[in-house]
């Protein structure tokens, strides 16, 4: 079976290693973390657990739902593009320039001009 996907798998891998602005590459972690601990809850919720311990852990999932539905996700979302911006702005208000330091050098720094003959100032 695996010899089968291999050849599906395997040049997208490669163009996703390739890819250097790919959100792949931002997300891979995270989500093969997410994977990793989804797979375990439900490895051991359907092998490992029993009858009983079973229904502790539906009780506690259905906790879980009723109270995850309190905060809205557009509230969530908000914070988060809050967040963005505000570094976004503090990353384009430091950077420096170059009209004040120009007119800052033009106006403190002279050079030396040798005017030739009949060129340069009257």
């Amino acid at each position: 079976m695996i010899s089968n996907i291999y050849p599906l798998i395997a040049p997208f891998h490669s163009f996703i290693s390739r890819w250097r602005g790919s959100i792949y590459k931002l997300v891979w972690l995270d989500l093969t973390c997410f994977l990793l601990l989804y797979y375990v809850l439900n490895i051991t919720y359907r092998f490992g657990l029993t009858e009983d311990q079973k229904r502790i852990f539906e009780e506690i999932v259905k906790y879980c739902a009723t109270y995850s539905n309190l905060i809205p996700l557009s509230f969530v979302l908000g914070f988060y593009v809050t967040i963005v911006m505000t570094r976004w702005w503090n990353q384009y208000t430091s950077i420096p320039w170059p009209d004040p330091i120009a007119v800052f050098v033009s106006a403190n720094i002279h050079g030396q001009v040798r005017y030739h003959q009949g060129q340069g100032a009257d």
